[in-house]
């Protein structure tokens, strides 16, 4: 009996021991769950510091694709976004006053046109032909002429403004738009229209009111003899800015042979004279018109009216860009000024 009783008590205590790691175990397992579910929820709380786009690891916005698609006289035209290599002729002026600067250029340069610093350390290119514009490696091509669109662009983006299809604020803009420089276009285009319209109201004083202007290049008798311009030399500022009146002949002229420019004979270019007369003199030369006897019997010459432009400042009146009129403006207003005073 006695070994029974020590046989129950010993599986008694055994089942007891069992129990108790149990029960131990059980404890530790839901301590440590605990522990994690708390460690869980920390990680899991957002945090400010969480919260925050890290810029180390910020997923980057899409890059741009580098290119756009313009609207040209020669149709939609795929282009830079921002241009880096551009190569320009006859549009200089309106490129240097957007900020950019070319890789090369095909334009004569003078000391007085408004952007002339501009100029330094550009290349020129003698030939405009695509072997010689493909050294530079240009990303686009600024033109005024149709032909080079087909010549040019297995080189580049050719972005064509034909003269004639837009007028010369406008160019600057759409130049502006399709290089990404439109704020400076419009910075350009405003400080020219506030001198413009500062100048019609002084042109509108009763000296100038229906006045006649003209423009004329003495190249001698063996030679052009007098040439008229209605373009260059200033005639886009005076007439189609300014809205100045051409004598009555010399619109008759121009309407009739279609050419905004052209050569009259000594005999006859006195018919042609306005009110007020631009006169160009070639650099280091004297005008032989001048010394004829027709010369002092024009009315314009003997009121005093004739401004002398002297060669040197062939520059300033060589453009027709928004730069060259806005210094042309101040020269020619000047002058005109001063004979009225």
């Amino acid at each position: 009996m006695k070994h029974a009783r020590n046989q129950k008590l010993y599986i008694l205590l055994s089942i007891l021991f069992v129990m108790v790691i149990v029960v131990s175990g059980c404890g530790g397992g839901t301590q440590n769950t605990s522990s994690n579910t708390a460690n869980q929820a920390q990680a899991a709380e957002p945090t400010a510091e969480s919260t925050a786009k890290p810029a180390a690891t910020s997923t980057p916005e899409p890059a741009e694709t580098g290119t756009r698609i313009i609207k040209t006289a020669m149709g939609d035209l795929e282009v830079p976004v921002n241009p880096q290599r551009v190569v320009v002729n006859w549009y200089i002026g309106d490129v240097f006053t957007l900020g950019i600067k070319p890789v090369a250029l095909n334009a004569w340069s003078q000391e007085t046109m408004p952007f002339f610093d501009q100029f330094a350390g550009i290349p020129k290119i003698e030939n405009w032909e695509a072997e010689d514009i493909l050294t530079y490696d240009p990303d686009l091509i600024i033109t005024y002429d149709p032909q080079d669109f087909e010549k040019l662009s297995k080189i580049a983006p050719v972005l064509v403004i034909p003269e004639g299809d837009v007028n010369t604020t406008e160019r600057l803009a759409i130049l502006g738009e399709a290089t990404g420089h439109e704020a400076e276009a419009q910075a350009a285009i405003a400080t020219f229209e506030q001198k413009l319209a500062e100048a019609k109201e002084q042109l509108g004083a009763d000296i100038f009111k229906d006045k006649t202007f003209s423009i004329f290049e003495d190249w001698g008798r063996d030679s052009y003899g007098i040439y008229y311009e209605t373009g260059s030399r200033g005639g886009t500022l005076l007439y189609e800015y300014l809205g100045l009146k051409k004598p009555e002949k010399m619109e008759q002229l121009v309407t009739s042979s279609g050419e905004g420019r052209g050569s009259l004979s000594y005999e006859v270019a006195s018919e042609y004279f306005g009110d007020y007369v631009l006169w160009f003199l070639q650099e280091d030369k004297e005008s032989e018109y001048a010394k004829t006897e027709i010369w002092n019997s024009i009315p314009a010459v003997q009121a005093g009216h004739i401004v002398e432009i002297p060669g040197e400042y062939s520059g300033l009146f060589y453009y027709s860009d928004v730069a060259s009129m806005t210094a042309q403006l101040d020269y020619i207003i000047g002058r005109l000024l001063e004979q009225v005073k």
